[in-house]
């Protein structure tokens, strides 16, 4: 377990985070402005005019005041937009929030600054300044020493306390209606010329972000606001020295406030007039100008769509280039700060969301060197939001017409595809086709080493590596992707010796040359790649504690993934708690792999408790984090949590989707077990998207295929991919794809043919994984004879007599069951059908002498094993061991009471017993322990487990078989038929703009208002042999479904059939009354009528048969008035059996004298 670990990590480095914090000190400087002259709103006492002072006042010359406008307000700076130049190590640790839906980044707190009224004045004016006559009485007015009247001085600067506060609230609490009305109450008290821009500015930025975060009625509620502006711009007109940098501010807000209200013309008219007009001013103060044209761009984009925005961009890119290419930052505390980023984002998703760029490198209208840098810029904005997929395709359309593509794009683009491992392959192709401008080209090289380490390529990044070391001494960064390199290949000891040999152990014991962060987090992400190796781990963790260096959110990341890895759930959250307790913030990267384990679990209500406290911490979720959650709704079966994720994704008004929500969504559809026709049209219909499918959509829709028993058409969609794979970037044969086609021959009986997947398996060198081995051993089992299950056994021991580390196949990630555990576990089952328990315990006996510990599946095994030999001592000793495993799993006590709203205390994996549990109340029953069914079903239930359909069948059958036949007939009546008529005529509604991905937050709702409705119990995802029947019943059930058919009205939403298919299937298949249970009701049913009572089996009590008649007579009549449903089902398969059987196999098979 991990305290050993975890002992280390708060011991060792956490009791002495003083020593290691260093001490910041920050400096704060306050800008001031020198001249700035008093009046109401920068109070000082007024020097009195004597008789003999002179009235001559000099006037203010027109430039003298233009200059004193140019110094009132906060200086900008200009930053040129850095490309991507630096090295990144660890970038599946790093976070990404460039495609993060607005609406999910949680609020923070603000910093507690101290409450300084500022004046709003900061700048001078002399030509404005009065004596305020109309504050003061007409008794005041004649006395030049009289005091001004206290109580109106009070009130007039509470009104102006009051407009500033508002003034500097943030941008999502402003009220323009509030904002509004405060203004009025202050702006005949002779505001300056800057504070009425400031308060101007902010009242736009407001309702822009209004404007961009609702979607109708906008012009209903902006119409006002926008006037209301344009009222007091063309007051400010006569106010403001024309040339002036006031004037220059005017015309920006001008052209925001007519994209505001639509007017585009006049608002590309008014902005081009300022930059016009403006030329030479330079570019730090010309951040008004990059609002106004994001504005317009959103404005375009919100009516006109993202082709018509893309082509304004490139009709006006020498304007719009230099706003796109950097980086304006003003004082912290103004609302606008970045101007030329707001602009970059919005031009970035309008080029990312057009799903064809190439009619734009094509443009006849455009010269040659305009669609060049519109190409160029379609690679950035691409390669920002990680499309690297499809800038690649930009780029090579870009070199059949012959345009040239900086290199530093190309490098974009290879970094862009690196972030993914099925693209690595793309990413090396096109380094490779670049060649070094010379032996000395450094950055060719470092991109070089950071490409082939991610991939582990030892004998590629250590010639990059020697490559820089040939020119000068290697970085901290370099050294980093070395050591980080050694790890991705596998090799953690490697890793060290590259560590040891950088950063030597003095006399001292102390390590030489200062090693960073960074290089204990690459060797601890090499050894945690392993596996939780807690030995090694602990060693560096120490050894970081040594250097004086502190664990930071890599280093806790790590660990986490390690323990994830194996599937270890306790251990990984153990490890997140230290993090915490370190005052080292978890993100998003860390999350998700908690998310991502809790999803191989089969527990999404548990991940979306994990997403909302990441969301308290202040987390800002991206796409993969909300993917993940999607994800675990697919795993555990949610099919309304996946539905519902995916429509926030949508409305969330996110870049184009990326292809893992696609995949994810595509999973769903097989899990489910949709119709292969409408997977299939999925598959047609993501390949005319962004997204283009990968060998993983490949794999799904052979998976699809297999299914439906499609054997010639699953092979023909493997030979196109494999064909694609020659010129297609994502198409590569896998593991995966194969064994998916493997397992489709094995469970369709055609050996041959499985045994040619396997051959072509090793001539294209692909390495089998436990789960491959696991489907050839399945097929021996499903044999069921000694014999098959012999050659099962001697094929494993080949398997694990070879040395640990010369295997090449490694345990699953996130799987809790280990590789051994795989290849035995299909043996095990396969004795257990067999009904021999010395062989199950044999082959558990030898998984465990391997240093394994049993699973749920190994015991359930077993327990199957003992029901079928009738040994209930056996089933009632190993009862206890499966029932603590099901507590272990299905767990909540690592989550916060706030943050499991529905108060749930096992989720959706809380049907984890279910199939144990049908084994053991069978065996039970059986051997007439009928009290301690009822003690048992009542325990499970107060524990939170949930029940499925097969557990309400095996009770049922098990109230007959303790004589009460009644409570069986009511089981079938009051809780498979309603649950079965209520998941076949439901039609739930479905919010296509939910403001949250969760689905909790949903259901917290649903209780709200209506808390006595009852909802169809949530149905695992369906596996294996049992998806193939879901999806021939689905066929069926959806062939003449009118709406289902509706696929033209419903193009552009992917998920419409599946909200279709999870209100009809697999629930609808799965609650039913099972043939077997209902046949034993039928004999139930034949002993009454002929006057018998049905006794409890297996019991020494003895009944007086003498009243049999009429309690039978009596029972009979309260079925037939009680039980209508239930008793129709019985009376259908009477008629059917009559027909079936002859009288004599009839009357001997349902109990009849």
């Amino acid at each position: 377990m991990v305290e050993p670990l975890v002992s280390v990590v708060y011991n060792t480095l956490l009791s002495n985070r003083s020593k290691l914090n260093s001490v910041v000190r920050t400096v704060v400087t306050t800008p001031t402005h020198n001249g700035i002259s008093p009046n109401f709103f920068n109070p000082e006492p007024r020097r009195v005019k004597g008789k003999n002072k002179s009235e001559n006042v000099i006037p203010e010359a027109p430039h003298d005041r233009s200059l004193r406008e140019w110094s009132s307000s906060n200086s900008r700076h200009l930053f040129l937009w850095p490309f991507h130049t630096h090295l990144m190590m660890l970038d599946e640790l790093l976070r990404d929030e460039k495609t993060t839906p607005t609406r999910m980044r949680p609020k923070r707190p603000p910093r507690p600054r101290p409450r300084i009224i500022r004046p709003l004045l900061t700048s001078p004016n002399h030509a404005f300044q009065r004596r305020h006559a109309s504050f003061a009485t007409e008794s005041e007015s004649t006395s030049e020493t009289a005091l001004p009247d206290i109580s109106a001085f009070s009130r007039i600067e509470r009104r102006i306390q009051r407009f500033q506060r508002i003034a500097q609230l943030p941008l999502a609490e402003v009220n323009l209606h509030h904002l509004w009305r405060t203004y009025e109450s202050v702006k005949n008290y002779d505001m300056s010329l800057p504070s009425k821009m400031n308060f101007l500015d902010k009242y736009l930025s407001a309702a822009e972000m209004q404007y961009q975060s609702k979607s109708e009625n906008l012009m209903d509620e902006l119409n006002v606001p926008v006037e209301n502006a344009l009222g007091i711009l063309d007051d400010l007109k006569q106010a403001i020295t024309p040339g002036s940098r006031f004037d220059h501010w005017r015309l920006c807000l001008l052209a925001r406030a007519y994209a505001l209200r639509g007017d585009l013309e006049a608002a590309t008219d008014v902005i081009c007039e300022a930059d016009d007009k403006f030329v030479a001013l330079p570019l730090a103060f010309k951040t008004g100008t990059a609002y106004a044209y994001n504005m317009i761009l959103t404005s375009i984009r919100r009516y006109s769509g993202n082709v018509r925005a893309m082509e304004y961009i490139g009709d006006h890119w020498e304007r719009l280039y230099f706003y796109l290419y950097i980086k304006m930052t003003g004082h912290d505390k103004h609302p606008q700060r970045n101007a030329g980023e707001s602009l970059r984002a919005t031009a970035t998703r309008v080029a990312a969301e057009i799903t064809e760029p190439l009619p734009f490198l094509q443009k006849k209208n455009w010269n040659r060197k305009r669609r060049e840098d519109i190409g160029c810029f379609f690679i950035q904005a691409l390669a920002d939001v990680h499309f690297g997929t499809e800038a690649h395709e930009v780029l090579l359309e870009m070199q059949q017409l012959d345009l040239n593509v900086d290199r530093k794009y190309k490098f974009m683009i290879i970094r862009s595809l690196a972030q993914r491992t099925p693209t690595m392959s793309s990413a090396i192709a096109l380094y490779k086709s670049i060649p070094p401008n010379s032996e000395h080209d450094v950055f060719y090289y470092q991109l070089g080493l950071h490409l082939y380490a991610r991939q582990g390529d030892v004998e590629a990044f250590q010639g990059c590596f020697d490559k820089i070391c040939a020119v000068a001494e290697p970085s901290a960064d370099e050294i980093a992707s070395l050591i980080h390199g050694h790890g991705m290949a596998g090799n953690a000891e490697a890793a060290e010796d590259v560590f040891k040999g950088f950063f030597p152990v003095d006399e001292n014991g102390n390590r030489m040359n200062s090693p960073r962060i960074t290089h204990y987090a690459a060797v601890i992400n090499a050894h945690a790649r392993k596996g939780a190796d807690q030995k090694a781990l602990s060693f560096w963790l120490n050894d970081l504690s040594k250097a004086g260096l502190a664990p930071n959110e890599f280093i806790f990341t790590s660990i986490i993934n390690a323990f994830a890895a194996v599937g270890d759930f306790e251990s990984a959250m153990a490890v997140l708690d230290q993090m915490r307790r370190a005052g080292v913030r978890p993100n998003a990267v860390t999350y998700t792999i908690v998310i991502t384990l809790l999803a191989h679990r089969q527990d999404p209500m548990g991940a979306e408790a994990v997403f909302k406290r990441a969301l308290k911490e202040g987390v800002v979720p991206d796409n993969r984090m909300i993917v993940s959650v999607m994800n675990a709704h697919v795993e555990g079966g949610s099919w309304m949590g996946v539905i519902r994720a995916y429509d926030y994704l949508i409305a969330a008004r996110v870049t184009a989707l990326s292809l893992e929500v696609y995949n994810t969504l595509m999973k769903a559809y097989v899990l489910i077990g949709a119709p292969f026709s409408v997977v299939y049209k999925f598959f047609k219909r993501l390949e005319r998207t962004k997204a283009k499918p990968d060998s993983y959509t490949y794999s799904l829709l052979v998976q699809s295929a297999c299914d439906a028993g499609l054997m010639d058409i699953a092979a023909d969609i493997y030979y196109d991919m494999k064909e694609r794979a020659s010129y297609e970037l994502n198409a590569d044969v896998n593991v995966y794809i194969l064994t998916i086609l493997m397992a489709g021959f094995l469970q369709h009986g055609d050996t041959i043919r499985a045994q040619g997947v396997h051959r072509e398996m090793q001539e294209l060198g692909i390495n089998p994984s436990p789960i491959t081995y696991r489907t050839i051993l399945q097929a021996y089992a499903n044999e069921r004879s000694k014999e098959s299950l012999e050659i099962a056994e001697r094929y494993i021991k080949t398997l694990i007599d070879v040395p640990e580390k010369e295997r090449t196949w490694k345990r699953p990630k996130y799987d809790s069951s280990s590789a051994l555990q795989h290849l035995y576990g299909p043996v095990m089952h396969g004795w257990s059908r067999m009904k021999s328990p010395e062989d199950v315990e044999r082959v558990l006996q030898e998984l465990q002498n391997s240093g394994e510990t049993p699973t749920l599946g190994n015991l359930t095994a077993l327990l199957d094993v003992y029901r079928l030999t009738f040994n209930i001592d056996a089933v009632r000793e190993i009862w206890p061991d499966i029932l603590k495993l099901g507590l272990k799993f299905t767990a909540k006590d690592w989550m916060a009471p706030e943050d499991n709203p529905l108060q749930t205390t096992r989720g959706v994996r809380g049907n984890v017993l279910c199939v144990p549990l049908s084994i053991y109340i069978d065996a039970l029953s059986c051997a007439g322990e009928h009290t301690t069914i009822a003690s048992v079903w009542k325990d499970l239930r107060g524990q939170g487990f949930s029940f499925d359909s097969h557990n309400w069948n095996h009770l049922a059958v098990a109230m007959v078989r303790a004589g009460q036949v009644e409570r069986a007939f009511e089981v079938i009546e009051r809780v498979i038929i309603p649950y079965q008529e209520l998941s076949i005529n439901s039609r739930k509604p479905r919010d296509r703009s939910p403001s949250s991905p969760l689905l909790s937050d949903a259901l917290a709702e649903k209780q709200e208002e209506d808390e006595e409705e009852e909802d169809v119990p949530s149905v695992p995802a369906v596996r294996s042999v049992h998806r193939q029947i879901a999806a021939k019943l689905s066929s069926a059930r959806t062939r003449d479904m009118e709406d289902f058919q509706k696929e033209a009205d419903h193009s552009d939403d992917f998920a419409y059939h599946l909200h279709i298919l999870h209100q009809i299937s697999p629930s609808w298949a799965l609650w039913k009354a099972h043939k077997a249970t209902i046949s034993v009701l039928l004999m139930a049913l034949n002993s009454l009528h002929q006057g018998r009572l049905v006794r409890p089996v297996n019991t020494d009590e003895e009944y007086d048969d003498e009243d049999d008649s009429s309690q039978a007579r009596d029972m009979l009549n309260r079925i037939y008035n009680n039980y209508p449903k239930t008793l129709q089902l019985v009376l259908e398969l009477d008629e059917k059996e009559r027909e079936r059987l002859s009288s004599d196999e009839y009357r001997e098979q349902y109990n009849l004298e």
